[in-house]
């Protein structure tokens, strides 16, 4: 039976950082780490601890002048493990920090954060940090440095169309919007909203842009049969909904769920008649040109995360559940309603990005006629694509 020493003390000395770093890796048998103890624990062979019973053997801090030696027992075992110990520590390089703006937590970037629960980033030596940062900021941090990646990919595009930004979207989560028209119970259909008091984000943007669509294909004019007016954000227009100030709105997960639980109608999902991609990365053309080792390691893992999404319905909606701190029923609801949206390569498709394109006009408030090259570039995804084995 081996003997356990909780060995935090160990950890004061000048050598904290090569045994934190590798220790647990060099020395499997003998140190690991353990969340419940504010340190090491140091594992001793039984044997060997029985026939070693003096106090010199005991983990204890012991300084010498060179602060090498952690009681002169155990400095015996270090000199034999020395050779092994810096061929291993040569191998293990800090992981690379990556820092990623979002606009906040969302659903819209699940992927993420499901990508770093399951160590996918971390397998390929990425610390990656989600930031929440305005997207007007996040666009700026990208061209400074100071972010090497964003998912406010929507501001990123409006950037292109207005000042051609040097930046671009190199991967894609949701080939199609991931929200839903939802209106008060009496309304039953397009043709219905006649008349009506219609929420939207503000104008201009896809929920103005999926009303307007929804509306003219009950025969109605957006301009003049129905009343837009800028509510804010999904939260707000669902309470709006609610209180019978609003006669419908966009919804996106989990709000669509909660409205359904209400006693709101859902009428429709906009992907069924508007499609543009939603969600995904944008970086800097300096980025992608001087670090490409990096955006390809977090293309990597965001692509894994797609594939485990598409793959595991019962362990992703665990994972939303908890990470969202929704029931599980609702999350299993949010993962059905997501699901027709994902992109299942990481990539767009040519009438999405046509569509995003001719929007992105209405946005910026000026004509935008550019190829859809200057929104995207998939080449490194392409080379994770064949690796992974993706179509």
């Amino acid at each position: 039976m081996p003997a356990i020493f909780s060995a935090p003390e160990l950890c004061q000395v000048s050598d904290e950082d090569l045994i934190l770093e590798i220790g647990a890796i060099v020395f499997p048998n003998f140190v690991h780490r353990d969340r419940n103890v504010n340190g090491l624990q140091l594992i001793v062979d039984g044997d060997y601890a029985r026939n070693h019973r003096d106090e010199s053997f005991m983990p204890r801090p012991y300084k010498s002048s060179s602060h090498r030696i952690w009681g002169q027992g155990f400095s015996s075992y270090v000199s034999k493990w020395l050779v092994f110990l810096i061929v291993f520590s040569t191998s293990i390089a800090r992981s690379e920090e990556v820092f990623v703006g979002n606009p906040g937590k969302s659903l819209n970037f699940f992927h993420f954060d499901l990508a770093i629960e399951r160590g996918f980033f971390k397998e390929l030596g990425l610390d990656v940090k989600l930031l929440s940062t305005k997207c007007d900021i996040a666009v700026t941090a990208l061209l400074t440095g100071d972010l090497q990646a964003t998912g406010c990919v929507g501001s990123a595009s409006r950037f292109i169309a207005s000042q051609n930004v040097p930046v671009r979207t190199v991967i894609w989560l949701f080939k199609k919007p991931t929200f839903y028209v939802v209106a008060r119970p009496d309304i039953r259909s397009a043709g219905d909203l006649k008349g009506k008091t219609i929420g939207i984000s503000s104008f201009g943007s896809d929920t103005d842009l999926s009303m307007k669509i929804y509306a003219a294909s009950g025969k109605l004019d957006p301009e003049k049969d129905i009343k837009r007016i800028v509510v804010g954000s999904t939260s707000t227009r669902l309470q709006g909904l609610k209180s019978g100030s609003l006669d419908a709105t966009t919804l996106s997960p989990p709000f669509n769920v909660y409205a359904e639980q209400m006693g709101l109608r859902v009428l429709a999902y906009v992907g069924d008649f508007l499609e543009f991609p939603q969600s995904g990365f944008t970086v800097s053309d300096a980025t992608l040109k001087a670090k490409r080792d990096l955006i390809k390691k977090l293309l990597h893992g965001t692509l894994r995360s797609l594939q485990f999404t598409l793959k595991n319905r019962a362990e992703t909606a665990r994972f939303i559940a908890k990470d969202y701190k929704l029931q599980d029923a609702v999350a299993d609801k949010v993962y059905s309603s997501l699901l027709p949206a994902m992109s299942e390569n990481g990539l767009a498709t040519d009438k999405g990005l046509k569509v995003m394109i001719e929007t992105l006009g209405t946005a910026v408030g000026k004509r935008v006629d550019f190829p859809a090259e200057r929104l995207v570039d998939y080449t490194l995804l392409k080379e994770v694509q064949k690796e992974l084995g993706i179509q």
